[in-house]
């Protein structure tokens, strides 16, 4: 009622709930800079070695302009036919009559899309290859594919300005973001496209793997391969004018020149170069006259036209098969355990909900004398929801408070539906653990203040909290038989631990809080409260402007010993986490794999670990959230949450939806 108070559907209130998103970003490029600076060294020498061998050594200094005009000839020769050659090569010979420096500018623009293509080739297809052979691959990498190709250049040429600087190697490596897509999805497309009666045949004479890719697969893919390869060199071409905005060279610097001075005879030119090279390099990695010249357009509709889907004929209605209506399945009874964990979660969850209208705090403000010196001392009780109180940790709590008894009503109610209108039981899990979370993350803020005590609130919501997680984890259902023999999955695993070490590093070393206040304010409050009487006007002056001096910029990390000591609990749930995923991660195996590592024998406690994992990523998202919303609603900008809690919020989504993905799948 108190936000609804002070006009909050006026839009000038979104001033007041400002997220940090810009400071965070800045945080870990210069966490990337002074602790990572060797590898991104290591990224970009070989780019520039191999800038510097095809353009300063080979185009412009080893190789004179007739001898460069004949070497395109023959390449477009080779690749087409000698038409296309002398075509390119009169293209080319036309960027020189341009002038000197506009040949040299011309030699160099081509040097930097020839090393962009190389390296996408590199990389592009065997990532193309890698997705049409396993799709769990694909899924995870389209994605990713679907970002660099969606976001407008200019956002990820900051990053790329910000790790590596300026000059043309930056500019080349913008040019791979952009670039790259298109070879990695059409070698995918190509290989995927290959008619699997051909596959099959290979394999049925004996060939390996290995060989029906190098010997089938690849040869037939050729021409969605050559597509893929001729789109990235176009649309590395099309970042040479951005490219020039970084002093990234070649044709892209005139053009720049050009639109800053309103230079008509510069800009032609230089468009008239930048056209003459795109149709040169354009029609070399064109197509063989044997896919008779057909357009990109073209080309792909007839590769998706290959593509024969099984007809799969429409399943009768089961209301009128045979002839007569068929009755409906009634719904089956709520079982005993899912009763209880119901009604418990009715019951604490509202217990949790209104345990956070008591005090949660005395004397001081826990969260709030982080930000507000005057908080230190401040009498009177905090509930749960007060910004010198709970905060958002109390209002999550609140929340869910609600939504586990609303869950609880819905599954005691669903006899008259649908069974799978029930609440699953790891959601009430889920709920459980949130509250646990958010109730013990509270606890485990450091207090500041000498006359701060807790309340009995935060008390009763984490015990309302312990009764749900208890009710629910000890009804976890078991799907699956009783002895299955698992062996384990060692990829998985490899991203588990990676993913483990990730939040760890985050909760433990990276930043939870970002102070940028002068020292002014408790210089005064010091004085003030110091003085007695005295006339100490000079030296606080004196003090005053030495602290206005400058800004103060400290990081305070998760387990800071003078810092609030939020990470404890993130550590915590992770390390939980972080093993039962571990125990999600076996896979299905026969009886001749029991030499194996065996873990997760039985369903129950297989089940019971997927749903552990779920709520530990859960517990790890609402903490860290809570901490952000926090920071967010005492509207200090001098102070603000630090980007590991955003990176927190990050790794237990991706844990989270782990542990969900491993339950749905049983």
């Amino acid at each position: 009622m108190q936000i609804l108070a002070q006009n909050f559907w006026d839009n000038q209130n979104l001033d007041d709930w400002e997220v940090p998103f810009g400071l965070w970003f800045e945080e870990i490029v210069f966490w990337l800079t002074n602790n990572i600076g060797w590898f991104l060294d290591a990224v970009k020498w070989p780019v520039d070695q191999m800038l510097t061998l095809v353009i300063d050594d080979l185009l412009q200094d080893w190789l004179p302009w007739p001898l460069v005009l004949v070497m395109f000839v023959l390449l477009g020769a080779s690749t087409r036919n000698f038409k296309v050659g002398f075509g390119g090569a009169t293209a080319l010979l036309a960027c020189g009559l341009l002038g000197n420096e506009f040949w040299d500018l011309t030699m160099e623009t081509i040097g930097m899309i020839i090393v962009a293509v190389i390296i996408c080739a590199i990389i592009g297809i065997p990532l193309g290859i890698i997705s049409a052979r396993v799709d769990s691959f694909w899924n995870r990498l389209r994605p990713i594919l679907d970002g660099m190709q969606v976001i407008h250049p200019f956002v990820y040429l900051l990053p790329i300005i910000y790790l590596f600087g300026i000059r043309r190697t930056p500019g080349v490596l913008a040019t791979l973001v952009f670039a790259l897509p298109p070879i990695v999805r059409l070698t995918n497309l190509g290989v995927r496209q290959v008619p699997a009666d051909v596959v099959e045949a290979a394999r049925a004479f004996g060939a390996t793997e290995r060989r029906v890719l190098r010997e089938v697969q690849l040869p037939l893919a050729r021409p969605a391969i050559m597509a893929g390869l001729n789109q990235t060199l176009l649309l590395s071409l099309s970042m040479v004018g951005i490219v020039g905005m970084i002093a990234g060279g070649g044709l892209g610097k005139p053009i720049l020149t050009a639109l800053n001075t309103s230079d008509i005879p510069l800009g032609v030119s230089a468009g008239a170069g930048l056209y003459f090279v795109g149709v040169l390099l354009d029609r070399i990695s064109q197509p063989e006259s044997s896919d008779k010249r057909l357009g990109l357009l073209t080309r792909m509709r007839a590769a998706w036209s290959t593509r024969a889907d099984p007809v799969v004929p429409p399943l009768p209605d089961p209301a009128t098969r045979s002839g007569h209506v068929v009755a409906q399945e009634a719904p089956l009874p709520i079982q005993s355990g899912h009763r209880i964990t119901a009604i418990i979660s009715v019951i604490a969850g509202t217990v949790a909900a209104l345990a956070t209208l008591m005090p949660w705090g005395e004397g001081s403000g826990r969260i709030s004398s982080y930000v507000r010196f005057d908080d230190l001392d401040l009498p009177g009780t905090h509930s749960g929801l007060s910004a010198t109180g709970g905060t958002f940790f109390g209002a999550f709590v609140a929340l869910i408070g609600i939504a586990a008894a609303a869950a609880g009503l819905v599954s005691l109610v669903s006899h008259k539906a649908l069974r799978s209108a029930r609440v699953p039981i790891p959601v009430f899990l889920a709920f459980g653990t949130g509250i646990v979370a958010l109730a013990a993350g509270y606890l485990t803020i450091r207090v500041q203040s000498d006359n701060y005590s807790n309340g009995l609130g935060v008390w009763v919501a984490l015990g309302a909290g312990v009764v749900i997680t208890c009710s629910a984890f000890l009804t976890i259902p078991s799907t699956q038989g009783d002895h299955e023999t698992r062996r384990l999955n060692w990829r998985n695993m490899i991203g588990t631990a990676a993913l483990g070490v990730f939040l760890i590093f985050a909760g433990a070393s990276g930043s939870w809080l970002l102070d940028q206040r002068s020292d002014a304010q408790q210089i005064a409050r010091e004085l003030a409260a110091n003085a007695g009487g005295a006339d100490q006007g000079g030296v606080a002056a004196s003090l005053l402007a030495e602290a206005m001096q400058g800004t103060r910029r400290a990081t305070i990390k998760g387990l800071d010993v003078g810092g609030p000591q939020i990470g404890y609990i993130i550590v915590a749930l992770t390390v939980i986490g972080l093993i039962a995923s571990l125990l999600t991660r076996p896979t299905k195996g026969g009886a001749r794999h029991a030499r194996h590592a065996r873990l997760a024998r039985h369903a129950r406690t297989q089940r019971l670990a997927d749903a552990a994992t779920f709520a530990a990523g859960c517990g790890i998202t609402v903490v860290a959230a809570a901490w952000i919303a926090s920071f967010v609603r005492l509207d200090t900008p001098q102070i603000s949450p630090g980007a590991s809690a955003f990176l927190t919020i990050c790794g237990g989504l991706i844990l989270a939806l782990r542990g969900w993905r491993a339950l749905v799948a049983e």
